[in-house]
């Protein structure tokens, strides 16, 4: 019996890259029942070649919408889907051949499971290998020898290694969370991954089945965005988590240190050094040391 699984690729301009992403769905070793792509406002001609896909694929559906956002075009394509289970993909993100099914192969065996989600690798446009997810995060190492196993909702606040193209998650767990949140600016796949960890179980894979593309050219203001809607998610969460006050404590090192670096990219150093002492109060570490000491000396050193 074919497993009830949606695949969703929301797509803004991607057509560079959304061919890649679908042949990865198309080349997977346990098919997807349906492939969503919602085409959001692009003017690059990615709406002409889905039509022409759409004949080659008889899954491949697309709907068009007018700038909306990603949460927002998200929501759409799963309230459009009847399938069991969403599989998320960025229009510029790639998996590998067996992602579906070796995250098939562990949830039917964990019916009380409503997300699951793999570790992935960042790449640059060479597609060379940078690091995967799961090294990058030091506290989430501790996890690793027993992976695939369940992983506490408190360790999702405290470290965000969830990487929304390798997440495969229950339609009913995604519609009773309320989806993702559209007034959120950025971030709103974390916060969705909170509420439905909060309600199931999750389990996480340690191998890496997803090439996350590291594109060059990012907005520093995108990257503000990203951090101002990260602080109210935690703001909204953190009384949940009251008896987990480690976790808070590194969900807020991590928010005042992304501060403190895009301050630091400003040149604005002196803002840069406040936020950077209070993710030293939040969660001490030699190397947070070191950067205060080099912040008061850019502070100093720029000083008319």
């Amino acid at each position: 019996m074919e497993p009830s699984i949606c695949v969703v690729i929301p797509s803004h301009n991607c057509l560079d890259y959304l061919p890649r992403a679908l042949n990865s769905v198309w080349k997977q070793s346990l098919p997807a029942r349906e492939i969503w792509v919602i085409d959001d406002g692009s003017d690059d001609g990615t709406t002409e070649w889905l039509q022409t896909q759409k004949m080659i694929h008889p899954k491949l559906n697309s709907l068009r919408l007018e700038g909306v956002g990603c949460s927002a075009a998200r929501n759409a394509a799963i309230a459009l889907t009847q399938c069991d289970w969403i599989a998320f993909l960025d229009a510029d993100d790639t998996w590998h051949p067996d992602k579906l099914r070796s995250q098939w192969q562990v949830l039917v065996n964990r019916p009380d499971a409503a997300l699951c989600f793999t570790n992935y690798m960042h790449i640059n446009p060479e597609g060379e290998q940078i690091i995967d997810c799961f090294s990058f995060w030091p506290e989430f190492q501790r996890y690793l020898p027993l992976l695939p196993n369940y992983v506490a909702p408190q360790q999702l606040l405290a470290e965000n290694v969830i990487g929304t193209s390798t997440v495969m998650a229950r339609r009913q767990a995604i519609e009773e969370a309320g989806g993702f949140d559209t007034r959120l600016a950025s971030a709103s796949d974390w916060e969705l991954w909170l509420k439905i960890a909060k309600a199931y179980p999750t389990i996480a894979l340690p191998d890496c089945q997803c090439d996350y593309l590291m594109r060059p050219g990012s907005i520093s203001m995108a990257r503000l965005k990203r951090l101002n809607a990260m602080t109210e998610i935690l703001n909204r969460h953190q009384p949940d988590f009251h008896k987990h006050p480690a976790a808070i404590h590194s969900a807020l090192a991590r928010i005042n240190l992304g501060y403190a670096e895009w301050y630091q990219e400003q040149r604005e150093f002196g803002r840069a050094l406040v936020f950077q002492l209070k993710a030293l109060w939040n969660r001490y570490d030699n190397r947070g040391v070191k950067r205060a000491g080099r912040l008061m000396i850019q502070m100093v050193s720029s000083r008319p």
